[in-house]
């Protein structure tokens, strides 16, 4: 696979500076200029997002575009009409085509349109990896672009909430939205967020009646049984709730990268205050680390969550950038194919690099049975595809890292990473970190699971750690004393109770 597309980028940033840098003789107040853009191999159209920003670094707006963070995202062609300048601009067509950066002069009177090819580096539905976000909120004209743009296969549109059902006093027809011929948004996407925690909801064939309750009351645990064939994703695995949506089997997936994680904002009586005074002030990957750091945790308790991505919603604030979960699916590409794909943890989650790696010829998810006692080697097979620079690539096994190396390591070792030893039962995965500036940009695989004699690896400080966690979050529940104080309270009880039956059969420190 390849690792570096610089000579590719300049020569492309170097044709499309030769374009657009166009003059005209023609006096005006402005600068018109049409950009389409197509895919080389197909020539069809590409739908795209640009970042212009002026000599003062200021992002443009384009009028008639939709706008997000300063990018304009478009399909096959955007009109701009500029002031004369200087100019910069970042062209993405989505992680699997390289980067077009650069630098033009607009002149005033200049009026004229070029159509740029993208070279596309690398197909990953071609290997069976397709790309989704678990939480878009929006309109779905916008989001049909996005997706488009961002190069998502699938797409779970947040539409109801509690403070809103868009869905009240209208009929529900086809929950899936296909579009761009290959492409799929779930309409009926839902979210649940009070304190305990934020929940998205996919795969619902009606919306939940989550609007106008009472922050604590009723626990969302109160909707399983209109759950039935849902998927149910917690935002992060910082929510105060956690451990208790753990404990009553509500969970399918935790999202483990995503802006909100960065932005995530802990009170005072959040369970894990103490831990996110530790991150230093003004450390944007504080938070990413934290909720990785839990993620592992959890593993280590014998939990088996897969986990995914999303970029959160349409507004002001959204970020314009690549937070998604590729899942593998055999054979023809469906969305409950996908679905069955997440739920058997056939993924790997970036926001940079595209990251795949098998043992044996398995994906993700997979359990390799061992005898206790006996030395097992497993040989990963890793293929990474980077437009960004590569700062170091890991094995994770067991919460620690078992193994680190550069990428030109990596490059001298034709890609054979070493071999990660078992003798009991545990869990490994395979992450890469670029040095992307400005937020914790990284790929990581789904665990692989070894079961020695059967049994999955279950810790007793990790257990014990949910146990707490329990505990401080119960200390804290902000209801008056009544009945609904004391079935909320027995739920915590219940899950600590969990918890601490785990510790109990823990056959690991």
């Amino acid at each position: 696979m390849p690792h570096s597309h610089l000579f590719a980028r300049l020569l492309a940033c170097l044709l499309l500076a030769a374009t657009l840098a166009v003059t005209s003789p023609v006096m005006a107040a402005s600068a018109n200029y049409e950009l389409r853009v197509v895919d080389a191999k197909t020539q069809l159209p590409c739908a795209a997002k640009i970042r212009i920003t002026d000599s003062r670094g200021k992002a443009k707006r384009i009028k008639g575009a939709l706008m997000i963070n300063g990018s304009a995202y478009f399909t096959g062609s955007l009109k701009m009409e500029l002031r004369p300048g200087q100019y910069q601009f970042r062209l993405d067509a989505g992680p699997e085509y390289p980067f077009l950066e650069g630098n033009f002069i607009l002149n005033s009177g200049d009026s004229d349109s070029r159509t740029i090819e993208l070279k596309q580096f690398i197909d990953m539905t071609q290997e069976g990896w397709y790309p989704g976000n678990l939480a878009m909120a929006g309109e779905t004209a916008d989001l049909e672009t996005i997706m488009m743009a961002d190069d998502l296969v699938f797409g779970n549109h947040i539409t109801w909430d509690n403070q809103l059902n868009r869905w009240a006093g209208k009929p529900i027809g086809s929950p899936v939205i296909t579009f761009g011929g290959d492409r799929y948004l779930w309409q009926l996407g839902g979210e649940d967020n009070r304190a305990g925690g934020k929940l998205w909801f996919a795969r619902l064939a009606q919306p939940l009646p989550v609007q106008r309750l009472s922050d604590e009351y009723p626990a969302a645990t109160f909707f399983q049984p209109d759950l039935k064939n849902a998927h149910v994703t917690a935002r992060s695995p910082l929510e105060p709730d956690l451990p208790l949506w753990i404990s009553e089997d509500l969970l399918d997936s935790v999202c483990i990268l995503s802006p909100e994680i960065e932005a995530y904002q802990f009170g005072p009586k959040h369970p894990l205050a103490e831990q996110a005074q530790k991150i230093r002030k003004g450390d944007v990957t504080g938070n990413s680390r934290l909720a990785l750091e839990m993620y592992f945790k959890l593993l280590e308790t014998g939990i088996r969550l897969p986990p995914v991505a999303a970029n959160g919603t349409v507004s002001e604030e959204q970020t314009s950038r690549l937070d998604r979960v590729y899942a593998h699916v055999d054979g023809v590409f469906t969305p409950d194919a996908w679905w069955q794909a997440i739920d058997a943890g056939q993924t790997f989650v970036t926001n940079g690099p595209l990251l795949r790696a098998s043992v044996d010829g398995k994906l993700p998810g997979h359990v390799f049975p061992i005898r206790i006692g006996e030395k097992n080697e497993f040989q990963i097979a890793l293929s990474l595809a980077t437009r960004q620079t590569i700062i170091y690539l890991e094995v994770i096994k067991n919460g620690e890292k078992d193994v680190e190396i550069s990428l030109e390591e990596y490059k001298d070792r034709q890609g054979i990473l070493p071999p990660v030893e078992f003798t009991d039962s545990g869990w490994f995965l395979v992450r890469v970190v670029t040095q992307e500036s400005g937020y914790y940009q990284y790929a990581t695989t789904a665990p692989f699971y070894v079961e020695a004699n059967g049994q999955p690896r279950i810790s007793k400080s990790a257990s014990e750690f949910f146990r707490d966690w329990v505990f401080r979050r119960a200390m804290n529940i902000d209801l008056p004393d009544g009945d609904q104080r004391n079935e909320i309270i027995d739920l915590q009880r219940s899950a600590r109770d969990f918890w601490q039956k785990r510790a109990k059969q823990a056959n690991a420190p």
